[in-house]
């Protein structure tokens, strides 16, 4: 139980760093070329992955019962939207120098959907 606390703890540290500063020197580097065709490579790159992962596991028959589901489809577009807008608002205050007012809608985000969370789905 302790190996997998510290390896959370190592892989989330690892993680935070990566985007925290590796990602701002990277989006820094490339911010020559506008945030939105950033947003875009960054897209079909995340979609060449999926599709690798998919194949990798042999999910396909998951991913044709998602595009047969019109439901599923619709909040698939909706939560890939809110991403596109998450990942285009970071990138656009990387290149603008507006990180702290984005680090800070970082941390305020997840207290936020807490305090929600609480009001909106809790049960009486």
């Amino acid at each position: 139980m302790k190996n997998k606390v510290l390896n959370g703890i190592i892989f989330s540290s690892a993680g935070s760093f990566w985007w925290g500063i590796i990602g701002v020197f990277y989006f820094k580097y490339v911010s020559f070329v506008g945030p939105v065709e950033l947003v875009i490579h960054r897209t079909i790159w995340t979609a060449l992955v999926l599709l690798l992962t998919i194949t990798l596991y042999s999910r396909w028959y998951l991913f044709f019962e998602v595009l047969n589901n019109k439901k599923k489809l619709f909040m698939l577009f909706v939560s890939g939207l809110l991403i596109f807008i998450n990942w285009f608002t970071w990138i656009y205050a990387v290149v603008t120098n507006r990180l702290v007012d984005a680090s800070f809608g970082y941390y305020i985000f997840p207290i936020l959907s807490v305090l929600f969370g609480f009001f909106f789905l809790m049960k009486n």
